[in-house]
């Protein structure tokens, strides 16, 4: 790729002060933005509890504190919801857009406009208590950013870095200003306090120690960053956005100079990590020796060693990444510019599980009392519940998709299910190598059919074909619309010619009806169960070929007169038939998907 595009698409975040609304003291050590929170279940969130419709792209990363969740949105809007019904208790209009996160001190909660005003108000009424405005921006042609520097408090100060290269140290009770630092250029990292030292970054590569009290300077660290020219790059190669981060004492940051800093507290290097160009923008998520971040144009999150900056493990989903990553107990969760909030075993990086969202998301995730918030460009701030990690061990995934078929699917719905599935580890497989994975492994294995579409040499052998086989061997088979087997099609054109409902008996097991109208059941709406809505479905959709419940094990969807439409049907040896909707022109419930193909979902 060009340089000069190189690091053309990313971002900073923000950072979050995760405080008790009345009690200066952090939550799992975020004092010192090590982003690692502690669940009382080893639990995996990857199923909506609730989600509230903000309005507007919620990029801001949420505080939790007592039991209200704070957050602002592009339009400048600040809420303050109820965490366990997302229900609003207040909302807060500020001046301009609010990209900034918040934090909480003894009963007020701060946090910042887009306009570079500070303010100050009641945790539990959101009335105004004070605001201080910083002086005119600077001018920055390259910073092609959303995020601001976000305020830090500690004691009585509060801390934060401006637009107009200030880094300011206000009273937490009036705003008035204590005293203020003159940076090279305009700050967009937040600031961090460790020891006596307030440590931040600004936009010309420099990572910049001050003494708290005072404000005066103790020692500034430079970047390769800062002997680069974004003219010869065509982008920024220079701002520090990401904030600072402590463990054991050590200093760990982002720039966009494509590395990975870690110092002493001195200021000294300790090591480095190359990105190879791309922006490394995200705040670090620290726990134990795991040192987690993603990357922009390098599509990445990545795991280093905190004492030697070695890497231990790297996740490449072919997706941006311009949030931060959270650590709940020994998972990883990190936003993407897919829409996709991933969660990643800590120890080797494995995908876990996934929750989609209809836009990108910068918000990075918060913990908090058996719910994980964040939110989204589609607009919405969001609750996860925790379930049990309940994947089979060494679960080999498949996706058979063939393109041209007119099933289900239209515009080439099937074809973003396809790249979506492989982009998630699955492996792709056509109509020539699916009679052998069938074949073999079965009790190990998982079909996604994309295509929604049983190619005929599967399914040819009356009462013993291929498909049967392999599910009474174990194995797991997914449809994601209409059961290919209602109809019967011509196998050049791939196109439904005629009803075959009878083949969905001789093949599966499962008894629609006569050969006709009559067993497909016309077009009829259908609710997802409680058990659907857990596994990501969506809350309703129209379809058709319905059962009675009684032929399959679990209902996920009932139609308006009471026939499962989505269900599993269990077979031989653990096998199962996963029979899910998702939207036939644009599906965007994809997550569900991946729970179907891999989580266990009792009976």
């Amino acid at each position: 790729m060009n340089k000069r595009f190189r690091g053309f698409a990313a971002s900073l975040f923000v950072c979050n002060l995760f405080v008790q609304v009345n009690n200066a003291q952090s939550i799992s050590s975020n004092a010192l933005h090590q982003r690692v929170f502690t669940s009382a279940a080893p639990l995996i969130y990857h199923t909506e509890s609730w989600a509230f419709d903000a309005g507007a792209p919620v990029r801001s990363s949420p505080l939790v504190a007592g039991n209200m969740v704070f957050f602002g949105t592009t339009k400048g809007d600040f809420f303050s919801l109820d965490k366990t019904k997302g229900k609003v208790l207040w909302k807060f209009t500020a001046a301009n857009a609010i990209n900034s996160s918040a934090c909480a001190n003894n009963g007020k909660v701060f946090f910042a406009d887009n306009s570079q005003t500070v303010y100050a108000v009641h945790a539990k009424t959101g009335k105004l208590i004070w605001k201080f405005s910083m002086t005119k921006k600077m001018e920055y042609p390259w910073r092609f950013d959303y995020f601001y520097s976000s305020p830090m408090v500690q004691g009585h100060q509060l801390f934060i870095g401006g637009d107009d290269g200030y880094l300011y140290a206000l009273n937490v009770e009036t705003g008035q200003t204590f005293w203020k630092y003159r940076a090279r250029t305009l700050i967009r990292s937040s600031p961090v306090v460790h020891q006596q030292n307030v440590l931040f970054g600004d936009m010309d590569g420099r990572l910049v120690a001050l003494d708290k009290k005072t404000g005066k300077e103790k020692w500034i660290f430079n970047t390769v960053g800062d002997t680069l020219k974004n003219e010869d790059w065509g982008f920024d190669r220079k701002g520090i956005l990401s904030s600072p981060v402590i463990a054991d004492d050590k200093i760990l940051f982002g720039c966009r100079d494509g590395f990975l800093y870690c110092l002493d507290k001195e200021g000294k290097e300790i090591w480095r990590m190359d990105h190879k160009i791309s922006w490394v923008i995200s705040t670090m998520a620290v726990n134990d020796s795991f040192v987690v971040t993603g990357t922009s144009d390098g599509r990445f999150v990545q795991a280093v060693h905190l004492l030697s900056g070695k890497q231990l493990w790297k996740f490449t989903p072919n997706a941006l990444f311009w949030s931060s990553a959270a650590i709940v107990n020994n998972e990883v969760y990190i936003g993407s510019f897919d829409g996709v909030l991933y969660a990643l075993d800590l120890k080797t990086g494995r995908r876990i599980a996934q929750f989609n969202t209809a836009d990108k998301i910068m918000s990075s995730a918060a913990y908090s009392d058996g719910l994980l918030y964040f939110g989204s460009d589609d607009g919405k701030l969001y609750a996860l519940g925790g379930r049990k990690n309940e994947q089979p061990p060494n679960l080999n995934r498949f996706v058979y998709y063939e393109a041209g078929v007119n099933n289900y699917f239209r515009a080439n719905a099937d074809l973003r299910i396809k790249n979506y599935l492989v982009n998630s580890g699955f492996t792709l497989v056509g109509t020539d190598t699916l009679p052998a994975i069938l074949g073999s492994n079965a009790a190990n294995a998982v079909v996604v059919f994309a295509s929604n579409y049983f190619p005929k040499p599967i399914i040819n052998q009356k009462g013993n074909s291929l498909l049967r086989k392999f599910l009474d061997s174990g194995g797991r088979v997914v449809v994601l619309g209409n059961n290919p087997l209602l109809f019967q099609f011509d196998e050049k054109t791939k196109q439904a010619v005629a009803f075959n409902v009878t083949a969905a008996d001789t093949v599966l097991g499962l008894q629609y009806g006569p050969n006709d109208t009559r067993g497909v059941g016309g077009q009829f709406t259908s609710f997802a169960t409680n058990t659907g809505k857990a596994l990501g479905l969506p809350a309703f959709w129209s379809s058709m070929g319905y059962l009675p419940a009684e032929q399959v094990n679990v209902v996920l969807g009932k139609n308006e007169n009471g026939l499962a439409s989505a269900f599993i049907k269990n077979y031989k040896n653990g096998g199962r038939l996963i029979q899910v909707f998702l939207h036939p022109d644009l599906p965007v419930h994809l997550d569900a998907v991946i729970k179907a193909a891999e989580w266990k979902i009792e009976n």
